[in-house]
């Protein structure tokens, strides 16, 4: 279980103390991940990456206030040490046309498969989000096609956010949860891996108050969609093709040698979060475990039995 968030700003100005913003979201989004934090950003013409191997409250984020667009990630480490940075999010790629950063929330099972199959690079980058950069990479252009062959390829559970080096942010949701909203009073996109999140972000800003005067809107991203936000705020929609996995939002963890105890919590973080799609809630989980049910009973339970 980590966490995604970020914005977008298409108004052409600047927004006064926006990494207020930024590290209101970094700290809400602990929730979902302790071990490591990191954002991208653009300035003066570089892609800029800033992650550390801690938590979210202990680092505070600082970038200009000119930028277009922040990306960032909290995580929960499973797969690849926190403690070496490289391993932590956003990972940087690299295209014919730009640079990217890319982050994900999420479990991946076919990391080493896919590395195998088509001869990518080694890397000293342990994580199994990292398949999702190479594969980008390997069609060697970042675009609407290049990311559906990615998503396309991966199987787990998933939501991706990207941020190129000319300043396009796309989100790409599998079954891992997103929430986005838009705020046209200030030209201005907030995502972030949960509504929870994303609401209790903006609390302390100067932002809430177009919330409670409802002046903003939510925008659906749903499973197997790609959105593309570009710097004059143009939405872009496409589609990748999610059930061809077999994957089908079922993940068992006794299938894929997952069992040591931390890697079994994030699994059942996972669980939760895909469980909240089939109606039930991560209270609804925790009462189903308490009262003696194994993992792959509720597991069976929410697929078989909705």
């Amino acid at each position: 279980m980590c966490c995604l968030f970020g914005f977008y700003n298409y108004s052409g100005e600047p927004i006064k103390n926006i990494s207020a913003l930024t590290n209101s979201l970094a700290r809400q989004a602990i929730a979902r991940g302790t071990d490591a934090a990191g954002i991208a950003y653009n300035h003066n013409g570089k892609l800029l990456i800033h992650k550390e191997s801690r938590s979210a409250a202990l680092i505070d984020f600082k970038h200009p206030d000119n930028i277009v667009s922040m990306l960032g990630h909290t995580r929960h480490s499973t797969q690849g040490s926190h403690k070496r940075n490289h391993n932590n999010h956003p990972f940087s790629g690299r295209c014919q046309n730009r640079g990217f950063a890319l982050a994900h929330n999420g479990v991946l099972i076919n990391d080493r498969e896919l590395q195998k199959k088509y001869k990518l690079p080694k890397s000293k980058i342990e994580t199994d989000s990292y398949v999702a950069v190479q594969l980008i990479e390997k069609k060697n252009v970042l675009s609407a096609e290049s990311i559906k062959y990615m998503a396309e390829q991966v199987e787990g559970s998933f939501s991706f956010s990207i941020l190129d080096s000319k300043d396009t942010l796309w989100l790409i949701k599998g079954d891992s949860p997103l929430s986005i909203i838009h705020l046209p009073d200030y030209k201005l996109y907030v995502y972030a891996s949960t509504d929870e999140i994303l609401y209790k972000s903006l609390v302390d800003t100067k932002l809430f108050d177009a919330i409670k005067k409802g002046r903003f809107e939510e925008l659906v991203i749903k499973d197997g969609e790609i959105i593309s936000i570009l710097p004059n705020g143009k939405i872009n929609r496409s589609e990748f093709e999610y059930d061809i996995y077999g994957y089908s939002g079922r993940f068992n963890w006794w299938e894929y040698g997952i069992t040591s105890k931390k890697e079994r919590t994030a699994y059942i973080d996972d669980l939760k979060s895909v469980a909240v799609y089939h109606g039930y809630t991560a209270n609804d989980i925790d009462n189903l475990l308490s009262s003696g049910f194994t993992v792959e009973e509720i597991e069976e339970y929410i697929y078989c039995c909705e």
